[in-house]
């Protein structure tokens, strides 16, 4: 995981067939639950691997697995992403929406007050709004510095369930 990924994502081949995958992913849980607190839910054609109660927190990641079985005898292409909660990543997108709303609303509101001879005061909605996104920015830095640890978690747990995944694509350097 490269130190400037949110969301790392690989890409990788096994030779085995999606239903031993899901059946090894599900044992690696049952059978050492100590070592791997994760929980699972089945989405439309995803398995998302999460952490249970008592370790979880806001900025815990989540794994998202996609297997697209090949043509007979090639095996299963496993696409993972790792990465905050889809409501953590939600909520951060709408504050970078929000600050970038009042980046473009100032601009607009003090050109027309600039034009019309009035006093500028939108023009302040503009730092504020690029203050804000730094916040935000900033934020979601200290929430993946906290969560690095339950990542590298993840991607263990990964390798360990699945082992004699061929790395296709992304970037292995933690």
């Amino acid at each position: 995981m490269s130190e400037y990924e949110i969301r790392p994502r690989y890409k990788f081949s096994n030779v085995r067939k999606v239903a031993d995958l899901n059946k090894s992913l599900r044992q690696a849980i049952e059978n050492e639950p100590d070592k791997w607190p994760l929980q699972f839910k089945r989405t439309h054609g995803h398995l998302i691997f999460s952490y249970k109660k008592p370790i979880k927190h806001l900025w815990s990641p989540e794994m998202d697995l996609n297997f697209e079985e090949q043509a007979e005898g090639e095996g299963t292409i496993i696409r993972v992403v790792i990465g905050p909660a889809a409501a953590v990543w939600t909520f951060f997108m709408f504050l970078y929406s929000v600050s970038a709303i009042m980046l473009f609303g100032g601009f607009i509101l003090s050109y027309s007050q600039f034009t019309l001879g009035k006093d500028m005061w939108g023009f302040w909605l503009i730092p504020a709004s690029v203050f804000f996104a730094i916040t935000v920015f900033l934020a979601g830095y200290w929430g993946k510095k906290r969560a690095r640890r339950q990542m590298i978690s993840l991607k263990k747990f990964f390798d360990n369930a699945l082992p004699g995944s061929v790395l296709m694509e992304g970037n292995l350097n933690v």
